[in-house]
């Protein structure tokens, strides 16, 4: 009852709210997302006396819908245009260009964003002075983004505050999700979900493809 109730505040509020009337492809692929995970979730076992799937079957399945999803954004041109970051620099597409992306979409209480934040800056110590820019859009306000909070959970991404609509426009399911974009404004690489027990993941996952773009003709 929990999870068909959780479910549908996904397909009948949940998505509504964030799918804007504009004719998107990366907004397809989070109503195709979104299908998936419905029909798993309300999928029946096919043993006798048992009436859910059981779990690594399902774990299995919703891990192909996020790779799936995975698929279905790369190639698309980033909806980003202008933003402004929590010290005051503004950015344009002319400031992007040429640059590759990190883009990572947190907030404060999410849990899975703070733990791979460690990983993230690992990151960004690695890249400097190379043409990567790292940018960290939190759904949290600016007066929320206290000190005190980076004092205890360092993160050295440019922090863009308030980002909700940005986030919108990215069609993306949960946080922490990150983006990484080529030197055209392309997406690339993007998935959903934090290190979990491989503390490294976010890491790994995300210098091979910077690297991959930077000694490619992506540039």
């Amino acid at each position: 009852m929990v999870k068909r109730g959780l479910y549908y505040l996904i397909i009948y509020i949940w998505l509504p709210y964030n799918l804007q009337a504009q004719n998107n492809t990366l907004k397809q692929c989070l109503i195709d997302q979104a299908k998936a995970i419905q029909a798993v979730a309300t999928t029946k076992s096919t043993t006798p006396g048992v009436f859910i799937q059981p779990l690594d079957a399902a774990y299995q399945k919703y891990q192909q819908i996020h790779h799936d999803w995975e698929e279905c954004v790369k190639g698309h041109q980033m909806p980003l245009s202008t933003f402004k970051t929590l010290n005051g620099e503004s950015y344009d597409s002319s400031t992007l260009a040429g640059k590759v992306l990190v883009i990572n979409f947190w907030y404060m209480g999410c849990v899975p964003c703070v733990a791979e934040m460690p990983a993230l800056n690992r990151l960004v110590e690695e890249y400097k002075g190379k043409g990567v820019l790292f940018l960290g859009f939190s759904s949290d306000k600016a007066e929320q983004l206290k000190p005190a909070f980076f004092q205890q959970h360092p993160f050295n991404f440019k922090i863009i505050p308030d980002a909700r609509d940005i986030g919108k426009s990215f069609y993306f399911f949960g946080n922490p999700t990150t983006y990484i974009i080529d030197q055209h404004g392309i997406i690339r690489n993007a998935w959903v979900g934090g290190a979990g027990l491989d503390k490294l993941g976010p890491y790994t996952r995300a210098k091979k493809a910077i690297d991959n773009l930077l000694t490619t003709s992506h540039k």
